[in-house]
C-alpha cells in the first residue's frame, strides 16, 4: 500500500468515525421523522448548539409507563434515573439505587416544581409542563459542567400511542397498546467553542445514559403494566408566569427509592 492509498484510507475512516460520533450523540432510536419532528418544550430552547432525541418502544399503554416518568429525580430524593447502579457509581460516584416500584408520594407533580438533579438541590430542573400519560416537560439553567458557563436545557419525555412489538413467539405484533417513548434534550450554552467537547463527549455520554435510561424505564415498566388500571383522565397543566415563579418544595430528606 502506497503512502497515498494509506492517508486516503486513514482519511475516510476519520470522516466515518466523525460520521458515527456525530449520529450517535444526536440521535439514537428514533426515525428521520421523528427526530424531525417538533415536541413539546421545543420552544423552551428556540435555537439549540446541540440536540438529541432518542426513543423505544415499550409494549405498554402511556398511562401504564406514565408513573415511572413522573417520579424521576436524584435518587436520595425521588425515584433516580433508572440507570445501572454500576454505571451511576462509575460516572458519578457512589449513590443509592433507582426505585423499583412506583411511589405514590411522587406522583402529583405539578409546574414550577423543582427536580433534583443532585443530593444537595444545587443542580435542579424546574417542571414546565405535565401531561399526564402524555408528556413531561423539563427545564435547568442550572446544569453547568466544566467549563461551561452558562446552560439553558429543556429535557422532554413524550409518550406516544403505538403498535405493539413482537413479544415471545411473535404473540401480539402489530396490535394497539403500546407506547413510543421519546426523549429530546436540548441545549444553548457559552462559550460556543465547546462545541467539539459537547458533541463528543457529553453527546455520546447522552447517548449512553439515556439509552439505559429507556431500557431501565422498559424493564420496570412491563413488570407493573400486567396490573395497571387506568384511573381518570388528568388535565395538562403549564408553568406559570416565569415573573413569579413559585418557591421550591423542601428537600426530603429521607428516600423514597428501593435499596
Amino acid at each position: 500500500m502506497t503512502t497515498g492509498t494509506r492517508l486516503g484510507a486513514a482519511v475516510v475512516a476519520a470522516g466515518a468515525a466523525g460520521w458515527a460520533v456525530h449520529r450517535l450523540a444526536r440521535r439514537s432510536g428514533v426515525t428521520a421523522a421523528e427526530t424531525a419532528m417538533a415536541l413539546p418544550g421545543d420552544e423552551l430552547v428556540p435555537r439549540p448548539i446541540w440536540e438529541s432525541t432518542r426513543g423505544l418502544t415499550l409494549n405498554a399503554q402511556p398511562e401504564a409507563v406514565w408513573p415511572w416518568i413522573v417520579q424521576m429525580g436524584y435518587p436520595t430524593h425521588r425515584a433516580g434515573w433508572y440507570t445501572p447502579h454500576w454505571l451511576d457509581e462509575l460516572m458519578w460516584g457512589s449513590r443509592p439505587h433507582s426505585a423499583d416500584r412506583i411511589v405514590p408520594e411522587l406522583q402529583d407533580l405539578r409546574p414550577g416544581d423543582r427536580v433534583p438533579d443532585s443530593d444537595d438541590w444545587s443542580v435542579f430542573y424546574v417542571v414546565d409542563q405535565v401531561a399526564p400519560g402524555s408528556h413531561l416537560v423539563l427545564h435547568s439553567t442550572s446544569h453547568n459542567v466544566g467549563p461551561i458557563e452558562t446552560v439553558d436545557f429543556s429535557w422532554a419525555f413524550v409518550l406516544l400511542p403505538a403498535l405493539r412489538e413482537a413479544g415471545a413467539l411473535g404473540v401480539g405484533a402489530g396490535e394497539p397498546g403500546a407506547t413510543r417513548l421519546l426523549v429530546r434534550a436540548r441545549v444553548a450554552y457559552t462559550p460556543v467553542w465547546l462545541y467539539p467537547l459537547v458533541e463528543a463527549v457529553i453527546g455520546l455520554g447522552d447517548w449512553v445514559n439515556v439509552s439505559v435510561m429507556l431500557r431501565g424505564i422498559r424493564a420496570r415498566a412491563m413488570t407493573s403494566a400486567a396490573a395497571w388500571t387506568p384511573g381518570p383522565p388528568a388535565q395538562e397543566t403549564l408553568a406559570p408566569d416565569a415573573s413569579s415563579p413559585p418557591d421550591a418544595p423542601a428537600p426530603d430528606a429521607g428516600s423514597p427509592t428501593d435499596a
